[in-house]
């Protein structure tokens, strides 16, 4: 499970890095980054096509595909339902739609590429949510043994899974509702200039990521 936490971080290196601009002509980065960032957290395409990013609807493809890997991934190599399947989609929805971000000036560099301020408040939800699942993980364990030692029936792996991953995804929706934001700080992101291409620099995109949610918090307890 660690694991498949780890790789709810992805959403946002792989829409930034789908969508670029061309180098020519004048270019706002503030614009630009908010474009991105409003688009793949908030399903948000406003900014999106004023900044040219592109159309309103390959912004709402990126959204979706952004979305599907993202619980493709949580889920990966596990059969479940359907339906606990867009319950998860609905829940990520709602965790990237909570985050707290403003978008400041960009600063012109020597090299043509920009630095783009980004303030924001790191929301406190995957930590709370793996201790949550952890402890619901383990009494549904302990549970399933009693069952069985009694001479209960041992229910079917996908049955398992589908009870585990609903203790996850419910785990992640309580936690959402109670979600506290620290206080505000701010980071860089450049955006840079290659082969007459802007593009975000992606280890900024993927250090914004982890600021915005504590991800690093919810690994660490996951191991």
């Amino acid at each position: 499970m660690m694991k498949k936490m780890r790789k709810i971080s992805l959403l946002l290196v792989a829409m930034l890095t789908v969508t670029m601009l061309g180098g020519c002509g004048s270019f706002d980065a503030s614009g630009y980054i908010k474009a991105l960032l409003d688009n793949s957290y908030k399903n948000d395409s406003a900014a999106f096509v004023e900044q040219k990013v592109g159309t309103e609807e390959q912004a709402k493809e990126l959204y979706d595909q952004g979305i599907e890997t993202e619980v493709n991934s949580l889920i990966a190599g596990v059969n479940i339902s359907d339906e606990l399947k867009n319950e998860f989609t609905t829940v990520l929805q709602d965790v990237y739609k909570s985050v707290k971000y403003t978008v400041g000036e960009a600063t012109k560099q020597d090299d043509k590429s920009y630095v783009v301020e980004v303030k924001y408040q790191k929301m406190k939800v995957f930590a709370a949510a793996m201790e949550q699942f952890q402890t619901e993980q383990q009494a549904y364990t302990d549970e399933l043994s009693e069952q069985i030692q009694n001479g209960g029936e041992s229910p079917s792996e996908d049955e398992i899974n589908e009870q585990v991953y609903t203790l996850l995804k419910d785990a992640i929706k309580d936690s959402l509702q109670k979600a506290e934001y620290e206080d505000e700080a701010s980071m860089t992101v450049r955006v840079e200039l290659n082969d007459k291409v802007y593009s975000p620099n992606q280890e900024d995109v993927e250090a914004l990521e982890y600021a915005l949610f504590d991800l690093e918090e919810a690994t660490g307890l996951a191991q």
